[in-house]
């Protein structure tokens, strides 16, 4: 079998040649600039959200979240943001940096998301003390978008989500990124790539505007000039105003410039990755457990995962795809509460879903450059073993 990478790229010499061009024209800026926003352009019509702010990666998107969580949404009795047993640290690490108190939710095998019967369970209890749930669509699966605009309403707590392994999925037809204020990432190992990247996707003008101060140091200067007056300080230069505490999570235009170019790929991205799931999903033993599909669900897979509680089947199945130069992850960070970082925050025993992914679960990648065959034969050898 051939080499088969986590990601590859699909970049031809004539990306590499407009991306030169580009780099030695002495009239376009490297920084932030024009091409920023046409990038931001892009993935707002994409993505069908009302805004789109491209930050230096998914982790400072999810900073931004946090710090907005802190200065427009949480109160004294307000200090909790949930988070699924699995997720990614950046997920996690921002909100528990600002001071928030982190509450794990056990997933769901049904779609690899925060299990919302024990996120209701919690919340009837807790939900007074709660200022954010933040949904991870994990894997590239899609949650239950109508329970939890649901949730949402029902609880008065606010729900956001990290979609930096689902940039193509839909519900209902529409991108999950535009149901909520999201986050995703434009990182190299992702679905759609600038190198570095990342986004944050609001429905909120007030939001567009916090996002956008915040990550260009807090100065309202990169706003639009009718949107400056109301945050103008007397006191100060306009081009040093800063009217609250911001960061530099700016990205450049070189690196927007790669995410240009490759948008233009999307459908195809979409189209060959719902083929080559399909061909892993349809021919798998059923002793393998893949999540449920859900006909208002449009599922655009991040990766293969392999998951077969069979002790000692994981590693016979891992030590095959060394032999055979098949690149493989473990789930994502495993159980979370496992992790040196988070230890503190819960026994990683309570939560026996992650358990069951961190333990029996790793996965391969999946992307344009993979073959039908290969996959085929990887199924056929997976097969034999149950």
């Amino acid at each position: 079998m051939s080499e088969w990478k986590l990601n590859d790229s699909n970049f031809t010499w004539l990306d590499r040649l407009k991306l030169s061009t580009f780099f030695l024209n002495p009239h376009h800026m490297w920084t932030m600039s024009t091409q920023v926003k046409k990038f931001e352009a892009l993935m707002t019509e994409y993505i069908g959200s009302q805004h789109s702010i491209f930050v230096s990666n998914g982790s400072t998107a999810n900073t931004l979240l946090a710090m907005y969580t802190q200065d427009c949404i949480a109160t004294p009795e307000k200090k909790t943001v949930i988070f699924p047993s699995v997720t990614w640290i950046t997920s996690v690490s921002p909100f528990i940096r600002l001071g928030f108190t982190p509450k794990f939710i056990d997933i769901s095998l049904d779609d690899f998301a925060m299990d919302l019967d024990l996120l209701e369970a919690y919340l009837a209890e807790h939900h007074h003390e709660v200022a954010l749930i933040f949904v991870t669509a994990l894997l590239g699966r899609t949650p239950n978008i109508a329970r939890l605009k649901n949730i949402e309403e029902k609880y008065n707590v606010r729900v956001m989500m990290d979609n930096c392994e689902a940039h193509f999925s839909t519900y209902n037809d529409k991108n999950i990124s535009s149901y909520f204020t999201s986050t995703t990432s434009t990182y190299f190992g992702h679905l759609l790539q600038s190198v570095e990247g990342g986004f944050v996707f609001t429905n909120d003008k007030a939001e567009q505007e916090y996002f956008t101060m915040s990550r260009n140091h807090g100065m309202f200067r990169t706003l639009p000039a009718e949107e400056q007056n109301k945050y103008r300080n007397p006191l100060v230069d306009d081009r040093f105003s800063f009217y609250h505490l911001g960061n530099n999570f700016r990205n450049t235009d070189l690196h927007a410039k790669v995410g240009i170019l490759d948008f233009a790929r999307i459908n195809f991205y979409t189209q060959q990755r719902l083929k080559l799931y399909e061909i892993f999903k349809d021919n798998l033993s059923e002793h393998y457990i893949l999540p449920k599909e859900f006909k208002e669900r449009k599922n655009v897979m991040f990766c293969l995962p392999i998951i077969s509680t069979v002790d000692g089947l994981k590693e016979h199945i891992m030590a095959y795809c060394q032999r055979n130069h098949i690149e493989m992850r473990p789930i994502i960070s495993g159980n979370l509460l496992r992790q040196t970082a988070l230890k503190d925050f819960g026994d990683y025993k309570d939560y026996p879903i992650a358990e069951l992914i961190h333990q029996y679960g790793f996965y391969i990648g999946l992307h344009p450059q993979i073959t039908k065959k290969q996959i085929l034969t990887f199924v056929q050898y997976l097969n034999s073993l149950v």
